[in-house]
């Protein structure tokens, strides 16, 4: 018994291309997915072992926020307060 098929070159070129195509892709999306993997391993780390500096760091700039934007309502509101009594 013998079997033969009759494959055009350009159905293989085909399917060799896309096959290659499709490993390709799924290379580059599993790199992609590994250096951001990487990437948030080590900002967890930095921000981990800095984290009293950031906390601090924090901090000061909400009360410098605080007195830029909350003294000017207040003095107004505590001098008529104040003033009324």
């Amino acid at each position: 018994m013998k079997i033969e098929f009759d494959i055009e070159k350009e159905f293989i070129e085909q399917a060799v291309v896309n096959s290659i195509l499709k490993n390709l892709s799924y290379e580059a999306t599993e790199a992609r997915y590994g250096a951001r993997k990487g990437v948030e391993i080590a900002v967890k780390e930095f921000i981990y072992s800095r984290k009293e500096e950031i906390i601090q760091e924090v901090i000061e700039k909400a009360s410098k926020e605080i007195i830029r934007k909350a003294a000017p309502k207040l003095l107004p509101k505590l001098m008529e307060v104040l003033t009324h009594e």
